[in-house]
């Protein structure tokens, strides 16, 4: 029976022109709620796509997580790819980079061991519970300056959203200097529970309006005043 985690995932970065107090003060980009397809928890049975079937760490897994990420969308991906001229091999190269840097589906077997994803590092503790840490030394890079020490975030129980803010700057990337880029990452993490099976729907029937649930989190805000 695995246990089941919502993420809902908002990645915004701001060149310095355009960053200012004002916009990173502004409300979370979700609304009410959404439609996803990426798979949803209900009556204790877990609902994936049914391309997901296959997944070789689904068939293991104590611990699915479903990301839900604002703005993308694994197909459109696909399709502006294809649209372009450059050689097979690059295009293909690419669509798997960005597919792999945006997992909307994440398996782990045994999480009472620490399990990296995202920026964080999970793990289930002895009362059933997850503990969240924000996993900095492995992602640097990705979240910038300031810099930060791990840390345990909070603490995922049934039902009990946290919302988790951090924010980083850079003037770099693996090739040299670039404009200094912000970069603002918004996320919603929910323990929805545990699931007796699992069953795979098609894209179009697996479709899901997935409330946000704007007034019942608790507010984690580790972003920093960045100039």
């Amino acid at each position: 029976m695995p246990d089941v985690i919502q993420i809902l995932k908002s990645v915004e970065r701001i060149k310095k022109p355009d960053y200012s107090t004002e916009a990173r003060q502004l409300p979370g980009p979700w609304g009410d709620s959404f439609v996803s397809r990426t798979g949803f928890l209900e009556d204790h049975t877990l609902f994936l796509p049914t391309d997901t079937k296959h997944e070789p760490d689904l068939k293991t897994a104590d611990l699915v997580i479903i990301q839900d990420i604002n703005g993308f969308d694994p197909f459109l991906v696909e399709k502006s790819w294809d649209k372009t001229t450059l050689p097979e091999w690059f295009k293909d190269s690419r669509k798997s980079y960005v597919l792999s840097t945006n997992r909307q589906l994440i398996c782990f077997n045994r999480p009472s061991k620490p399990r990296a994803f995202e920026i964080f590092k999970i793990e289930k503790n002895k009362s059933g519970t997850f503990d969240l840490h924000l996993n900095y030394t492995a992602n640097e890079f990705h979240i910038g300056i300031p810099k930060r020490d791990d840390h345990k975030i909070a603490e995922l129980k049934l039902h009990k959203p946290i919302r988790y803010k951090v924010n980083g700057k850079s003037d770099f990337t693996m090739t040299g200097r670039k404009q200094r880029t912000f970069v603002e990452y918004d996320y919603i993490i929910e323990y929805l529970g545990q699931a007796d099976k699992i069953e795979f729907r098609d894209l179009n029937k697996i479709e899901k309006t997935k409330t946000i649930p704007i007034d019942n989190y608790k507010l984690v805000d580790e972003r920093k005043i960045l100039k």
